[in-house]
């Protein structure tokens, strides 16, 4: 059904210019950073997490992941995936390495920082955009109206970065959480959120979203079986990256971060 899309990119000059402004944006204060003496180790990781980061999204959205998402249910779940269980964790891991404790943030912005990452606000807020977003209206509405659609993904990566900040934080940093068994349990909370939203769509016995079989070849029964990928593909990959979190978790001292990313 995609055969002739498989290829095929999307360009969009607005989010190119976006994600730049945002790179030279992080390499200013990264320099500024390291001309004081940041620890060079640390800043040169930092510098690789956050691009890699920005990359990865420009992947997901861009790429013929992000240029089929409209014709692909399983293809809009990898998009969706990548911002969430790899660029989020990413632009933390990189944002934490460099700016360390936060104690040079702005007083208003720190206690903003601190009540968005507390981890009970940090998980509500991921928790509910997840399946709010997931709702066949809401999903309907954004596949029909391309802002929409743009507000769908930033709300994912924002809700995500918040979710990953208390597990990548160091127990003294703003947010962070401040032991293993927490961040396990944290982890776990996480893990059922996606784990159930990825059972539902594979067990369904009907699409969710009228929009998939209405696509030129598509069917009813293609849609459905589309939407069972898609639901596996939610399932596997956050199971593997939770887990894979985990056990960093578990074997990382309490006074360091949680490599998640790196």
């Amino acid at each position: 059904m995609i055969d002739r899309f498989v290829w095929e990119w999307e360009w969009q000059l607005p989010l190119i210019g976006t994600l730049a402004i945002a790179e030279l944006g992080f390499v200013a204060v990264w320099a500024r950073r390291t001309s004081r003496g940041c620890h060079e180790r640390r800043s040169s990781r930092a510098l690789a997490l956050f691009t890699a980061g920005l990359l990865v999204f420009a992947l997901s959205v861009m790429s013929p992941i992000g240029a089929n998402d409209e014709r692909l249910l399983s293809m809009h779940m990898i998009e969706h995936d990548l911002l969430m269980w790899v660029t989020a964790p990413l632009l933390v891991s990189g944002s934490l390495a460099l700016v360390a404790d936060g104690r040079w943030l702005p007083a208003s912005l720190g206690r903003s920082i601190a009540f968005l990452t507390h981890p009970i606000v940090a998980f509500t807020i991921s928790t509910v955009l997840l399946w709010a977003w997931h709702a066949p209206a809401a999903y309907g509405l954004a596949l029909a109206n391309p802002p929409v659609h743009g507000v769908e993904h930033l709300s994912f990566l924002v809700a995500y970065i918040i979710f990953w900040w208390p597990l990548i934080a160091a127990p003294f940093v703003l947010g962070g959480l401040q032991s293993s068994a927490a961040r396990v349990g944290y982890l776990l909370a996480g893990a059922m959120q996606s784990g159930l939203l990825g059972a539902l769509l594979t067990f369904a016995t009907s699409p969710w979203y009228p929009h998939y079989a209405l696509v030129p070849g598509a069917t009813v029964a293609s849609a459905l079986a589309d939407q069972r990928l898609a639901g596996e593909i939610m399932w596997y990959s956050g199971a593997i990256v939770f887990a894979l979190a985990a056990a960093l978790t578990l074997r990382a001292p309490v006074r360091e971060s949680v490599a998640v990313a790196g």
